[in-house]
């Protein structure tokens, strides 16, 4: 559908005639009460008093039609003259402005919190982009972003939004595809959903799409690039607390520097609850080298990489350091920690 096309008086309306049709299969004596026709005209006195300035002339024609069906019911409920004149010059228009008041500030605060939701989730500087998809009044709003991550990698991203008959917008997910310039054949694609208000954020997004495996409320998954749904989808690698991970315990038997420092240590395992793959000091034979390592949650291990990305194993990459004089160096390395801060509260005092 043309987005600047759309009939917003006919969708409002068309909202009405849905909720209609499913109380007439229960209720059908019902839906010729006075206080259902009473319901009934004052939803279309609100859409007439919404859209009334529209300069869109399918809109202004929908109007027009809608203004003959709202006569139509107040001949029935008001069937003298003077009460139909007093209802449109005195309690419409007042019962419109306390409505419109009412929408106004629900869909400040609507809009508000959809725009942290969206920064929280990583899209950043949408605002403007945001405001004119809203203003078009579609049931369906798409946004589309597109960013580089890497000089030759790109991330684009579909965002699905939508109205409900309120007017209120929630965000139902989005669709996220990385390019790999430098390998124009490679492209992948995958929906994460915002079921229950979550979602989860495109950082992370960007780490499954790459193939790494990312914690989310105390469970890892990881995209299977080797099967996929009906629809196209990924299926995911699911892999619960039970399942016994625990990346913390993972790299503390590495000889990582990092580790000396409880805030470093807190640093690189939230990146890696969140897929990255993050840099780090090994300490061996005296000396720092620099490797990568990320999460290998379904083989309950580590991955390391290279300076040149290339993975490599744990025996590679500590060399001839025995678990033992692993183990010396944490200690050590914790000693002088507790050595510093004494010193520190020693200096304060």
């Amino acid at each position: 559908m043309d987005s600047q096309r759309f009939n917003r008086v006919e969708y409002e309306a068309g909202q009405w005639r849905s909720r209609e049709e499913r109380l007439a299969r229960m209720f059908s004596a019902s839906l010729y009460s006075r206080p259902f026709l009473s319901e009934k005209l004052a939803y279309f006195d609100r859409i007439a008093a919404k859209y009334g300035g529209t300069d869109d002339p399918d809109e202004k024609f929908s109007l027009r039609v809608l203004k003959q069906e709202r006569r139509e019911i107040e001949r029935k409920l008001y069937p003298n003259v003077l009460l139909r004149m007093v209802r449109r010059m005195l309690v419409v228009p007042f019962r419109n402005e306390i409505s419109a008041r009412q929408q106004a500030r629900l869909s400040q605060e609507n809009i508000l919190a959809l725009q942290a939701q969206l920064e929280s989730a990583g899209f950043l500087g949408i605002s403007a982009k945001l405001k004119e998809a809203i203003g078009q009044g579609n049931p369906n709003i798409p946004i589309s972003l597109s960013y580089y991550v890497e000089p030759t990698i790109r991330m684009d991203f579909d965002l699905s939004l939508s109205r409900d008959s309120q007017g209120s917008i929630r965000l139902e997910g989005y669709k996220a595809y990385l390019y790999n310039e430098a390998k124009p054949g490679e492209r992948r694609e995958q929906f994460f959903s915002a079921a229950k208000g979550k979602c989860i954020d495109t950082k992370s997004s960007l780490n499954l799409l790459q193939g790494r495996a990312v914690e989310q409320d105390g469970n890892w998954i990881q995209l299977d690039f080797n099967d996929r749904d009906a629809k196209g989808q990924y299926r995911t690698k699911e892999f619960p607390a039970a399942y016994g991970f625990d990346i913390e315990k993972q790299i503390r038997s590495l000889p990582i520097k990092e580790l000396l420092d409880q805030k470093e240590t807190s640093k690189l395992v939230a990146a890696l609850k969140s897929g990255s793959c993050h840099a780090v000091s090994f300490i061996r034979d005296g000396k720092e080298r620099r490797y990568y390592i990320e999460a290998n949650p379904q083989f309950k291990s580590v991955n390391i990489y290279d300076e040149h990305s290339r993975k490599i194993t744990v025996g590679t990459a500590m060399g001839n350091k025995t678990m033992e004089t692993l183990s010396l160096a944490h200690k050590s390395g914790k000693h002088e920690e507790q050595a510093k801060e004494k010193r520190t509260r020693m200096r304060i005092s």
